[in-house]
């Protein structure tokens, strides 16, 4: 085998190797919750409050709401995602048969980080429509307020906060539909 070859196929295989570390990496991310220095952190101490975090968001037509105004009293489940990214994709089923039974009871926002790059909100809208999902509360973080403020520098980042505006989680990573619909029946 000439040296050219073999330096082609020990590339390739390092590639290999590099793809399957990162994706396990992600898996280990994703089973686990995080909190992060931005983010509410769970447990112990005061409670952490949506006010505190509060941030605006926007509608497909482009009008401002803040999400304490979406939660408007209820439970409140927030969920930042993004359409190029295969779990926030994954997940929405979930989020749709979830939101399916709560959605009388608990308020739901689906926020599409629109980094105007990577996402924008167009793109997202016409996104949406072609998957079906037009009926879940979608909206938009145009100017990344409401992500940075949770910290959700991973996406999916999920949040569900108490009808009394009390934090409850923030997990990273795809979602455990179980996991979800326990927090909303001990809440509602």
């Amino acid at each position: 085998m000439n040296r050219r070859l073999r330096g082609a196929l020990w590339a390739a295989l390092a590639l290999v190797v590099a793809i399957a570390a990162a994706r396990v990496g992600q898996a280990a991310l994703s089973a686990r919750q995080q909190a992060t220095p931005d983010a509410p952190a769970e447990g112990g101490g005061d409670a952490t409050l949506l006010d505190d975090y509060d941030a605006t968001v926007l509608t497909a037509s482009g009008d401002p709401v803040l999400l304490s105004e979406i939660a408007d009293g209820r439970p409140l489940v927030i969920n930042f995602w993004a359409t190029w990214y295969p779990y926030c994709v994954d997940e929405l089923p979930d989020f749709q048969d979830i939101y399916a039974t709560y959605g009388d009871r608990v308020s739901f926002a689906f926020v599409d980080v629109a980094d105007g790059r990577r996402e924008t909100v167009d793109a997202a809208v016409s996104w949406v429509a072609e998957q079906g999902f037009d009926d879940l509360p979608v909206f938009f973080d145009t100017s990344l307020e409401a992500s940075g403020r949770f910290g959700a520098r991973s996406l999916p980042t999920t949040v569900i906060v108490a009808a009394d505006g009390t934090i409850q989680t923030v997990t990273t990573g795809r979602i455990d539909p179980a996991l979800v619909r326990g927090a909303l029946e001990a809440m509602v």
